[in-house]
């Protein structure tokens, strides 16, 4: 019996190392802890992460992005980081030449299509192609509920003196996503507590409990938003 179980747990280990060393090989990364592979991450709600070193692969006969395709037509990017503190993404073509710079740092496919997240700035866009170009195109609230369809977004203009009192059924999570639409700029803010952002899209959050949620720069009281659930 100990031989067997020793079997299965040695042939477990060659998976897992197996699995890693792929997504290693593809330069991809989650940067959550939660066990996925290739860029699938299930606390990543089902969506398609892009990491240094991803490609994406746009197909113009169908308009579809995806990770993968045969498709004739299809344009292949990877995506790079570009250098400095803005960590903003770029994407190149398969001849090395820079085919779209984002103002987001972090984009994700889902249902096909190819969102950008400015983190930063807490504004969401999609990637579309356009007279021969990849532009950036911001989302209406009715396109981000239909990409966030669990949450509850919750604009920073609702903010009054900094402050929000949003509610939370008894024994039910509930998810809310921050959309910036005013002229504030959230670069290197933070949550307190932190275990609420599960994603890495900054504003999406998920929220388990009554209490007070703070975002601010280095948990200063200056310019600082705070939540109160109840």
């Amino acid at each position: 019996m100990k031989k067997v179980l020793t079997g299965i747990i040695v042939i477990m280990a060659i998976i897992n190392f197996n699995v890693a060393a792929i997504a290693a090989e593809k330069g991809c990364k989650c940067s959550h802890d939660c066990g996925c592979a290739l860029n699938k991450c299930e606390c990543d709600f089902n969506i398609e992460g892009l990491y240094d070193g991803c490609q994406a692969v746009y197909m113009p006969s169908t308009n579809t992005w995806t990770t993968g395709g045969m498709a004739e037509d299809r344009i292949i990017l990877t995506k790079k980081v570009s250098e400095g503190s803005g960590n903003y993404s770029e994407y190149y073509s398969s001849n090395g030449k820079l085919a779209a710079a984002l103002s987001s740092d972090f984009e994700f496919i889902k249902d096909n299509q190819l969102f950008a997240v400015d983190n930063a700035s807490l504004k969401y866009y999609k990637v579309v192609y356009q007279n021969s170009n990849f532009v950036q195109v911001q989302l209406t609230e009715e396109e981000l509920q239909q990409v966030f369809p669990n949450a509850e977004i919750i604009k920073i203009s609702q903010f009054h003196n900094g402050k929000l009192i949003v509610n939370k059924k008894l024994f039910k999570n509930k998810e809310i996503l921050l959309v910036n639409d005013t002229d504030k700029y959230f670069h290197k803010y933070s949550f307190n507590p932190s275990k609420i952002q599960k994603t890495d899209v900054k504003g999406l959050l998920k929220i388990e409990k009554f209490g007070k949620i703070e975002f601010s720069l280095f948990g200063e009281n200056e310019n600082k938003l705070t939540i109160y659930v109840r």
